[in-house]
């Protein structure tokens, strides 16, 4: 089974960091109850201000079906009030480089 990264760049304007903190924090207090959910976290760039928002899954399935039931956990949040601008979202798969085996 392959294992899976989703990672978020949030831009959130200053003024609203502490916001998009405590919506990371009510996605953090829902992930326990979220099968193939392995870690995640959310890390703040201080120059930003950026926020990295992880996550780790158990599987490609276990992503598609568990993002869902963690952002039903925040109801509407503002992102695009909230944030600079659009959020960069990445999903890949663990593995090995090229080469490498």
């Amino acid at each position: 089974m392959t294992r899976m990264l989703f990672h978020a760049i949030h831009h959130p304007h200053p003024e609203h960091l502490d916001d998009l903190l405590g919506a990371m924090g009510q996605i953090s207090a829902a992930a326990p109850q979220v099968a193939g959910l392995e870690e995640i976290g959310a890390f703040v760039d201080a120059d930003g201000p950026r926020v990295i928002a992880i996550s780790v899954w158990s599987s490609p399935e276990a992503l598609q079906a568990g993002m869902a039931q963690l952002f039903a956990s925040l109801g509407d949040v503002p992102f695009d009030v909230w944030e600079r601008r659009p959020r960069e979202l990445l999903t890949l798969p663990e593995g090995t480089a090229p080469g490498r085996g």
